[in-house]
């Protein structure tokens, strides 16, 4: 327990600060951080896999990732149209497009419902104070930044700059956790 009544929390070897408040919110921030980074894994690996059909055990052992959580984020890129997927024993799936195309953003909006920073951002009804505040520019300038340089990151360069790094070792859970 640390100061203001949050609670240190362990998510990945990071400490993470948690409001004992808000537990389902900070439950669903969390999920929606790894629903985006097992994407952007297996984002990665089949734009460097792209000369044959992986199927969902292969990427979720190439990604370290859950296969339930691999599943998932296929489906939801097959249905966005980022990637294809064939069907029976020779099955898999493919990138449906060119990844020098695909940017960051695009996988993030496919996960994410928003990168906004505060709703007020996207929706001006959603702040009655959005007129007098400050802040709100900032917060649009910050957004617009974000979605600026997330949009300029393809995965062919991410995919030629993963085949220089070394592959992870798989990371075992602590007694402690």
């Amino acid at each position: 327990m640390v100061a203001g009544g949050r609670i240190r929390q362990k998510c990945g070897g990071q400490n993470l600060l948690v409001s004992p408040l808000h537990p389902v919110h900070n439950r669903i921030a969390v999920n929606l951080f790894r629903q985006v980074d097992y994407a952007i894994r297996c984002m990665v690996y089949l734009s460097r896999t792209r000369d044959h059909l992986a199927t969902k055990g292969e990427i979720a052992q190439a990604t370290l990732a859950p296969g339930l959580f691999v599943a998932k984020i296929l489906q939801r890129l097959v249905r966005a149209g980022l990637v294809r997927s064939t069907r029976g024993v020779h099955g898999g799936f493919v990138l449906a497009r060119d990844p020098a195309t695909l940017s960051l953003l695009d996988v993030i909006n496919v996960t994410q419902s928003s990168l906004a920073p505060r709703p007020c951002v996207l929706d001006p009804r959603a702040c009655p104070f959005r007129e007098s505040c400050p802040v709100h520019p900032i917060w649009v300038k910050i957004h617009r930044s974000t979605e600026r340089e997330l949009r300029k990151v393809s995965f062919a360069s991410l995919a030629r700059q993963s085949s220089k790094l070394r592959r992870p070792r798989t990371v075992r859970p602590s007694a402690a956790s």
